[in-house]
């Protein structure tokens, strides 16, 4: 799975920068038009949202995640896109940790089957990085009044659960959309799957990282985008 986890990624990059590279200027086709690259400080976002994990430990079959595996949390990020293609987020992540989203019936986040043991501890903490591609720019050009942006995005970071006090490392891989509302707002949706060791999910059996040690999470939030938030457009030398 890392395997494949890291091609993808070479992969997408690669695909990214030869984008970026024909947007400048000299390879961009004659149908299309290119964009002058912002200043660092043009194109942030922030991003605040409700979340729900459905957690896949080892040894357990997730026909079963409804309710033993199924959490709720809260969310934050905040990202820049340096191409219209290529941009960067840091996420934070705090699940089970807030009495109003308690599942009475999880069971499958450490300490096993003590319910409510690992809300009262405080739940788990996630800390990511994405790399995003946004696959509309990518393939169709930049258009900024485009309504719906799909992304595709790698990840890594770190995840603690106060449940057990224990914390793993973690990557994952998702799919982000992004709907428009105006030029300041818009809605994210993101499905993500994340692998990590058995010390997270409390399992006493050592199966390191690999995806039978996981989880599914489900974001959806408000994106507020920061200062000049477009591409401009320049004229197509030929």
């Amino acid at each position: 799975m890392r395997k494949i986890l890291i091609t993808l990624v070479f992969t997408l990059f690669t695909f990214s920068m030869s984008n970026a590279q024909a947007q400048s200027g000299s390879l961009v086709s004659p149908d299309k038009y290119a964009v002058s690259l912002n200043s660092f400080w043009s194109n942030w976002y922030v991003q605040v949202g409700l979340d729900m994990s459905l957690q896949n430990p080892y040894g357990h079959s997730f026909s079963h995640v409804f309710p033993n595996g199924k959490s709720f949390g809260v969310n934050a990020a905040a990202g820049r896109w340096f191409t219209p293609g290529l941009g960067l987020r840091a996420k934070v992540n705090w699940e089970n940790g807030i009495k109003l989203f308690e599942n009475g019936h999880l069971t499958w986040l450490a300490p096993f089957y003590q319910n409510g043991v690992n809300m009262h501890k405080g739940g788990y903490m996630s800390v990511v990085g994405d790399i995003q591609f946004d696959i509309h720019n990518l393939i169709f050009g930049y258009e900024p009044d485009r309504l719906w942006n799909l992304q595709v995005f790698p990840r890594a970071g770190a995840i603690y659960n106060f449940g057990v006090s224990k914390g793993s490392p973690l990557l994952g891989f998702g799919i982000g959309n992004t709907f428009k509302i105006n030029k300041r707002f818009g809605i994210y949706f993101d499905i993500a799957y994340q692998m990590v060791s058995s010390g997270f999910t409390g399992v006493e059996k050592d199966t390191g990282m690999s995806g039978n040690n996981g989880f599914f999470d489900i974001n959806v939030g408000l994106q507020i985008n920061l200062g000049n938030n477009t591409f401009k457009r320049v004229d197509n030398a030929r």
